[in-house]
């Protein structure tokens, strides 16, 4: 019954969750998180580090613009979308959900920063490459609100 209760507290509170990491950072330094948020941060970070087998330094050298081309990060980037619940049946990320999340003083930056970079992420790649592509682009973009935990 935890388990199922915990699971419903994910699919509620990780998109939001997952838009405010996303956009909340400033720069270089790491931002300050609840217990509660840090919480869900190291499950979803250990759930999918756990399913790709991600290297930790990988994930890390993102927010420096080192994206590495490798196949367990690219997948680690996906498996984020997916438990944030922002990804349909057909592993289409739904974009529109993702921005309609963002709080207003956000808003226009981050949406000027994806819509940018959803191009990238056509049916003619594979799920994970589809992320990455649109993870290093959003760095591109903009590399002072680029987060990734």
């Amino acid at each position: 019954m935890a388990r199922r209760q915990r699971g419903a507290m994910f699919t509620e509170t990780l998109p939001l969750f997952v838009i405010l990491v996303a956009v909340t950072h400033g720069g270089k330094d790491k931002p300050v998180f609840s217990d509660e948020i840090k919480e869900i941060i190291q499950t979803v970070h250990d759930e999918c580090v756990a399913k790709t087998g991600v290297a930790e330094e990988d994930i890390t050298n993102c927010e420096n613009g080192i994206f590495k081309e490798d196949a367990k990060l690219k997948c680690y980037m996906f498996c984020l979308l997916e438990e944030a619940s922002l990804v349909d049946d057909d592993d289409t990320v739904d974009y529109d959900m993702l921005v309609s999340l963002i709080p207003d003083e956000y808003y226009e930056r981050t949406t000027k920063m994806i819509f940018a970079c959803k191009h990238l992420d056509t049916p003619d790649k594979d799920r994970c490459q589809r992320a990455f592509e649109v993870h290093k682009c959003s760095y591109e973009k903009d590399p002072d609100l680029y987060f990734l935990f």
